[in-house]
């Protein structure tokens, strides 16, 4: 198994974007869109070089409630 950096920097537009939909959904409400949205800013950060696709997964694996 591959190791992860586990304390890579988020960035802070997605880092509020993952809380708010974290906030929603403990909520009971579902945010699928709000969740494509994430997908969509972890992809655009991972072809910027922000982020690796290893950790662009770790995110998804570990915050989607979708």
């Amino acid at each position: 198994m591959d190791k992860i950096n586990k304390d890579f920097n988020v960035p802070f537009y997605i880092f509020e974007e993952i809380v708010q939909y974290i906030e929603l959904t403990a909520q009971g409400n579902c945010k699928t869109a709000k969740w494509n949205n994430i997908k969509s800013l972890l992809k655009l950060a991972q072809v910027n070089n922000r982020l690796s696709s290893e950790q662009v997964n770790f995110l998804i694996e570990t915050y989607c409630r979708e």
